[in-house]
Formats: C-alpha cells, structure tokens, sequence
C-alpha cells in the first residue's frame, strides 16, 4: 500500500483533481486488467495510447492514473514528463519501503512455472506474494513491485532477458536477496549470441544476491556449473540427476493428472505429487524444494506444497477437443521447451490413436535458425509424432525435412487450421500446439477447441 500524496511529492508531480482514497494497493497497464484501489498507468505503445483508456480504467475501481498529460477527466492524476521512467522511480521508492526478501527467477525455460512453485513452496512459512503471468519486462517488473502488499513477506518476481545487461539492471530495481536460475538453453541468441552469452546475462541475478543471499542453481547446464565458484551467497544444486542437491528419481509423467517422482533431498527422500505435465517439471519442482530449504523451509511441507500449483494457461495444460484432445503449450518456445514438449506429447497416457503437432516459428534464435528449426521437425519425427503442422516461414521452410503426413502455411493460420480440422477428425488424436509468443498460437487453440 501506498499514497499517492507520497507519490506526487517524490516526482515532483502535479497531482490534479485529488480525492480521497490516496492509498494505492498496486498498479496495472491495462485499462481491462485493472482491480479496484489500484493506479492506471497510462502507457504510449507502438498501437495504443494508454491516455486513451482512463475512463475504462477508472469504471473498473482504479483510484488515479500515472499519465503524460490530462485527458480533462478522472482523478488522482500524477501529471509528469516521462510515464515510464516515472513508473521506475515509484517502484523504486516501493522497493526502498518494503524491508523483506525478494527472490528473482530466470532461466532460458519454465521462469513462469518455476515462480509459481517457488511461492508454494516458501507459502509454508511466508505469507508470499508472487508476480502476475509474466509480468518480467522492464515494466512488468516495476508494475509487480508497486503491487506488493505492505504484510507481504517474500516477494517472487520474474526477471527476463533478451540481451546483455537486461536482468542486472532488473536486479538493481529488485535487490533480490535469493535467486532461482531455472537453466541455460537455447533462447535469445540473435542478441546473446550462444549458450555461454545466454549464461551470462543469467549470471547477472548471481551477482546480485548478497554474501547472505541464497541461490538455487540448475547443475545440468555446464556453463552454469563453471560460474558455480563465483556465486556470492549460498548456492544449492538442483538437476536431474546425483550430482545436485536436489533432483528427482522415479519420475512418472504419463498420467494426464500430473507428474509425480521421489525428490531426492540432503535429508532423505519425499514422494511429489504435481497437477503439472512434463517430465521437465520435476527438476524445476526440485529447483523450488532446494530454494525453500535455503530459506528455512522444512522440506517435507514444502514437497506437500507444491502438489496445490495448477496448470498455468498456455503450458502445456490439457485441454478438451472434438477431435480428442489438445496439448496447449502456446505461450512461447525455444528449441530446448520444444523438445520437452513433444517428449510430453508422446508419453501422455490417453485413449487416442494418434499424437499430433501443430509447430510454429521459434522467434530471436540468430543466424542459425534454419538449422534450430530443421532440428525441430527431426525430433518430431524421432519421438514418433504420427502427424506435422508447420505455421510461419522458419518452420514451413523446416517442414520440408519432414516426410510424412501433415501440412504447412508460412503466412495464413486459417487456411492451416481447415487443413488440420481436415485430418484430425479421423481418428481420435492429441494434438499439441506451440510456438513462439509473436506467433499468436493462442488463435489456433481458441479455434480447434471448439
């Protein structure tokens, strides 16, 4: 919670037409996203000019808005040059006034995931407030900790990346105290260039805990592990396998109910119970028992926590079709994710006779695209996909490698969606669909649901 009055007085703002309430319980960007006692914070976009949705704003509960100029309605504006870099220094200010720890989570894969069952997990002991969605940009972030409720006792923020320098400058905003770096893959290398630039900037949450902090390590990725010696604070090893702290064994992911495995711990073995897909999961649950367990969380509880973690929309979360069933893990994609997710196609225990992939392009892999995207359509093949839909350029032109049924479009998704529709009523099938955020999957699933 916070006052405006405050608020106006820090940026050295107009605060025009006041009325009461002044105390702001958090703050939102999207005039339809708002809640009540929250602060509107009018953007300018490539397509949209917040300024032009205060009234919507404000109809659903909003108690003042951050704006660049007045509109000539609403109340409670903080009138100032420059909204973003506005909207900076108020977190700022927040973070300054918020005496608990933070904890940011990174990783090429599974940030969002990872996030929810760190809450879970520290949910034991902390009364924790986790970010919303994604929210993990240089505006996501800063909007999250405005939003942080004054009897909050941890706070989990994602920390995003897309080039060099982006997570530091993040981490100066957020000062965590723990961090959890989900893993090294495949993801931004037309600015990161390859693995180890990818390693690199994910160091950068490293290098911000302090001596005291806490660190939650993936060991599988090597380039990880040779920055190990440098890590600061505490650093627990998390993995698939002996050589870290954490990891899972026995590890069940056919049932479309959920994963389950034996969490091998420093104190024995915990049998997990998770509602989420994917082999993958259970080293991220693991990431998020060994983070608990640094922050004093008796392990045995934090293992019954994160049973409560639901599929979140658009990861791979099992949904009903008319032709069967769709594996809808739309909301973003990387070679290393793709490759899980058909792992998870395939292992699935349904009552459907074929298993099919609708693949879009894979956005920001650099120079070697054609090849990351070949290798894509490769491993389809090699987990035994019966049926292949490619949508966008990258991944038609990969098609081509394909060799069996299935269809391509690089620019028109109804013309593919008619295609599949076409093929799928057949036979009772599950299909995933994935792709890059800039793909807009969520269209093809919104559609084949029927």
């Amino acid at each position: 919670m916070w006052d405006l009055r405050q608020a106006a007085e820090l940026l050295g703002a107009s605060l025009i037409r006041p009325r009461a309430p002044f105390v702001a319980s958090g703050a939102a960007c999207d005039s339809r996203q708002v809640e009540p006692g929250q602060v509107f914070v009018a953007l300018r976009g490539k397509r949209h000019d917040g300024h032009e949705f205060l009234a919507e704003a404000f109809s659903r509960g909003a108690i003042g808005a951050l704006v660049s100029r007045d509109p000539g309605h609403g109340h409670n504006l903080l009138l100032v040059d420059d909204v973003e870099g506005a909207l900076w220094e108020l977190a700022s200010w927040r973070r300054d006034g918020l005496a608990i720890p933070f904890v940011g989570v990174a990783g090429s894969f599974g940030k969002t995931t990872a996030k929810e069952l760190a809450a879970a997990a520290l949910s034991v002991r902390y009364r924790v407030f986790r970010a919303r969605a994604s929210y993990n940009t240089e505006i996501g972030v800063p909007l999250e900790i405005l939003s942080v409720p004054s009897d909050a006792e941890v706070a989990v923020l994602e920390l995003g990346e897309e080039a060099p320098g982006d997570i530091r400058r993040l981490a100066e905003l957020v000062r965590p105290w723990a961090g959890f770096i989900t893993g090294v893959g495949e993801a931004h290398l037309a600015r990161l260039g390859d693995l180890e630039g990818v390693a690199r900037v994910l160091w950068e949450l490293a290098e911000a805990l302090p001596e005291e902090g806490v660190l939650a390590l993936n060991w599988d990725s090597p380039q990880l592990r040779a920055r190990a010696g440098a890590c600061q604070g505490v650093c627990v090893r998390f993995g698939s396998g002996p050589q870290a702290d954490f990891y899972p064994r026995q590890v069940a992911a056919d049932s479309p109910q959920g994963v389950t495995f034996l969490a091998v711990t420093p104190r024995g073995e915990l049998r997990v119970g998770l509602k989420l897909l994917g082999e993958h999961v259970a080293t991220l649950a693991c990431g998020a028992l060994a983070l608990a367990w640094g922050m004093g969380v008796p392990e045995e509880a934090a293992a019954r926590a994160l049973g409560k973690v639901r599929p979140l929309p658009h990861r791979l979360e099992l949904l009903p079709a008319p032709f069967g069933w769709i594996l809808d893990d739309c909301y973003n994609a990387n070679p290393l994710s793709v490759r899980a997710a058909l792992k998870a196609l395939v292992s699935l225990e349904l009552p459907v006779e074929r298993r099919a992939a609708l693949l879009g392009d894979m956005l920001d892999l650099g120079p070697e695209e054609a090849r990351y995207h070949r290798e894509a359509v490769e491993e389809a093949r090699w987990q035994g996909v019966d049926v292949l839909f490619a949508y966008g350029p990258r991944m038609s032109e990969a098609f081509s490698a394909w060799g069996g049924p299935g269809a391509a479009e690089p620019e028109d998704l109804d013309a593919l969606l008619k295609k599949v529709r076409q093929e799928l009523n057949r036979l009772p099938t599950l299909l995933l669909i994935k792709g890059s955020r800039g793909m807009v999957l969520e269209r093809a699933v919104t559609a084949l649901a029927g």
